[in-house]
């Protein structure tokens, strides 16, 4: 996924849900002047209480902007204040080390944003992966901490929305084998920063065939969504999303397209969530967090997953 974008003060003034988390961390901290109303809107007021909260953080530079280190920042010292646990005023704020979560601290927030799937898709992305990989996902589990319906509530954010339709019309080997999705880096009006940044970057450092059977798979699950061709890598490979910058490490997984296998993509999925509950110190939210990055976006996914994975502990 591309970055969060940054906020600053700007004409047109700029708006959406990132900048309300913003202001409602502002709004925690209490910061002064205080930023005004939560109403999603960077003006003049947000401006002057983010420079406030940078002033007060020594490690930040006094811009008024919310690029990644405020952002960071900033929420920390939120989810710290709402905690219990805020440093003194002027104390420096470490993003890298999160706060472990109390008992009495939800794991989704009161303010988050619907997931991509309503309660009734959720349940039939559950049924369908419980009936279909049931077994192999009870046993991937076995000796963690973590709960079946976890995976599948990934599942079903990363790649739901798109092979939930796929049901019935498709065997499972082929709805498995065509999750390859994403395009971040080529299609128009974004960026990704993690190798490749686009398809040409792949090409300069994987050649003219492999790029070209990479554009290929990329195409053949376009056609199952009735999109066009587009000379285009994806980045997202197997019903987990795992990401494409990891070919240098596990060239396996993707060169020889183990994507396509089921317990590979558990594999992978496992491996990753039981390093970042390592990190997290066993805060469930704070492995979600992390496994899908850093920032706001990284926030409502955990938002999303958390929700899907309750709905579907709680529906038959």
């Amino acid at each position: 996924m591309s970055d969060p974008r940054d906020l600053r003060f700007t004409f047109p003034l700029m708006r959406g849900d990132d900048v309300r988390a913003v202001q409602q961390a502002l709004t925690i901290i209490n910061t002064q002047p205080p930023c005004g109303t939560v109403d999603g809107i960077f003006g003049n007021a947000t401006r002057l209480a983010v420079e406030s909260f940078q002033r007060e953080t020594p490690s930040l530079g006094v811009d008024g902007v919310v690029g990644r280190l405020t952002r960071e920042a900033l929420f920390n010292a939120a989810l710290q204040r709402k905690d219990g646990t805020s440093p003194a005023a002027g104390a420096q704020v470490n993003p890298a080390v999160p706060p472990q979560r109390p008992s009495s601290v939800p794991l989704i927030r009161a303010n988050a944003s619907r997931p991509p799937l309503g309660r009734t898709e959720a349940i039939k992305c559950r049924d369908w992966l419980m009936q279909n990989f049931g077994n192999d996902i009870k046993q991937a589990v076995q000796g963690t901490a973590f709960d079946p319906l976890l995976l599948c509530a990934i599942a079903a954010k990363e790649t739901g929305p798109e092979w939930l339709r796929w049901i019935g019309k498709y065997d499972k080997d082929k709805i498995i084998a065509r999750c390859v999705f994403d395009a971040s880096g080529d299609f128009p009006q974004t960026s990704r920063l993690a190798f490749p940044p686009n398809t040409a970057a792949f090409r300069t450092k994987y050649g003219d065939a492999i790029t070209a059977d990479f554009i290929a798979e990329a195409n053949q699950t376009r056609a199952m969504r009735d999109m066009g061709p587009q000379q285009w890598v994806y980045k997202g490979y197997g019903i987990f999303q795992y990401d494409l910058q990891h070919i240098d490490v596990d060239p396996d997984f993707f060169l020889k397209k183990q994507w396509r296998s089921f317990a590979s993509c558990l594999d992978r999925v496992m491996k990753e969530l039981n390093a970042k509950s390592q990190a997290a110190n066993g805060d469930l939210r704070e492995t979600v967090r992390r496994y899908n990055g850093r920032g706001e976006r990284a926030e409502t996914y955990a938002d999303h997953v958390l929700t899907m994975f309750d709905w579907m502990k709680t529906t038959p």
